[in-house]
């Protein structure tokens, strides 16, 4: 690769660890995609995986006392390892068009009715029963593609929690998902050495970006909040969209 590839991820990966740390959410979804372009879509999920481990060990430590103000993890976190697990075994040869589409369907769906209804949210029958249905599709995201980020957003969006207790909920999620993903990826022998070494060099802008993000976020009302996660919802829309067509085309 050449000195400006190099810079293309690694600003990638800065500006997705600062959204992530203001929201819980935006790394794999801007730095997959961006990496994906030089490297391949496999390449670039299998070094994303232990970054992501570690960024999200890192929210969900500095808001674990939010934990109390949480709903559902339970289920949706057992669910999810055994989605991870399928769906990174299926990394090499599942085509995620069909589920790109559908995905970008329910979460316009949400959009529109949050903004047509402000503070709108799930019942909680709702949320209790599609916890674990939830849960299994994301970590069958997570470990397919890399992104489960545009679901599990959507969904805990609803749930109408604080910042910092959704940004915990979001956070233990990604934290189990891609914990498992990387020793799912490893057990699978897509680690290489050299993959290895980049996984590990890909924390530096993490660990720099990522503290800025939480102390941004601490400047933002509930308000502000909610309708940063609704922007970043309708980029994740438009990016679906561009897969979803992109791959028809191809």
């Amino acid at each position: 690769m050449s000195f400006f590839d190099i810079t293309v991820i690694v600003a990638a990966i800065a500006v997705g660890a600062f959204i992530k740390g203001a929201t819980g959410g935006g790394l794999p979804q801007l730095a997959i995609p961006v990496m994906a372009v030089f490297l391949g879509v496999e390449h670039a999920v299998v070094v994303m995986a232990i970054p992501g481990v570690v960024a999200n060990g890192l929210l969900v430590w500095s808001h674990r006392a939010e934990a109390p103000r949480t709903r559902h993890l339970p289920a949706m976190l057992a669910a999810g390892v055994v989605g991870s697990v399928a769906g990174t075994m299926l990394l090499q040869s599942l085509d995620g068009r069909v589920l790109s589409g559908v995905l970008a369907l329910v979460i316009v769906t949400y959009i529109v009715l949050s903004v047509a209804k402000p503070g709108f949210t799930l019942p909680e029958r709702v949320t209790r029963i599609g916890a674990g249905p939830v849960g299994l599709a994301a970590g069958g995201l997570q470990g397919a593609t890399g992104i489960s980020g545009p679901l599990l957003t959507t969904w805990l969006h609803g749930f109408g929690m604080p910042p910092r207790a959704y940004v915990f909920a979001l956070s233990s999620l990604f934290f189990v998902f891609s914990t498992v993903q990387a020793i799912t990826l490893a057990g699978v022998g897509l680690y290489t050495p050299t993959r290895l070494l980049e996984s590990l060099l890909a924390l530096l802008p993490i660990l720099l970006a990522l503290p800025l993000g939480v102390r941004a976020a601490r400047k933002l009302s509930a308000r502000t909040f909610q309708r940063v996660i609704l922007v970043l919802l309708s980029a994740s829309v438009v990016s679906l969209i561009h897969d979803t067509f992109a791959g028809a085309s191809s």
